[in-house]
């Protein structure tokens, strides 16, 4: 297993690997991988993949920065970990690369973008990120 930028090329691989990790049923190969494809298009230095030695892709990460007045912001999007190959490390080893891919800015604020769901809640936890005041608002039309 090694962790690598994801590339034009993985594209079709990490929308697959959406949909299958998600249990995604309403929602076709092609949608996944143009939602993939804006994070990679706008910021594909910080998107990366796990490969296994095969050459299959068991996990990805997409995320994206801005620089703001307090500092430069890294939100996490999407980290996706196949279901065959979660609790074997890849998620943190996959949040720590994309730390790393900004390190050379100086300090960053990290905030991925969760749902509350108590178990994504508590793996950011066990990484170290604290919770914080946000709320956010949907409406649907």
């Amino acid at each position: 297993m090694s962790i690598s930028p994801m590339q034009a090329a993985d594209l079709d691989a990490v929308g697959q690997l959406y949909l299958d990790a998600y249990a995604v049923k309403d929602w076709s190969l092609e949608g996944a991988v143009r939602y993939v494809k804006k994070f990679f298009d706008f910021e594909p230095e910080r998107c990366r993949v796990v490969r296994e030695e095969d050459g299959s892709i068991t996990g990805a990460i997409l995320g994206f920065t801005f620089e703001r007045e307090k500092g430069m912001t890294l939100f996490i999007q999407e980290l996706i970990v196949a279901p065959s190959a979660r609790n074997r490390g890849y998620g943190k080893k996959l949040v720590s690369a994309l730390r790393e891919s900004t390190s050379h800015r100086g300090k960053v604020r990290v905030k991925p973008l969760v749902k509350a769901d108590t178990s994504v809640l508590n793996f950011y936890n066990s990484l170290g990120f604290e919770r914080d005041k946000v709320v956010s608002f949907t409406i649907e039309d």
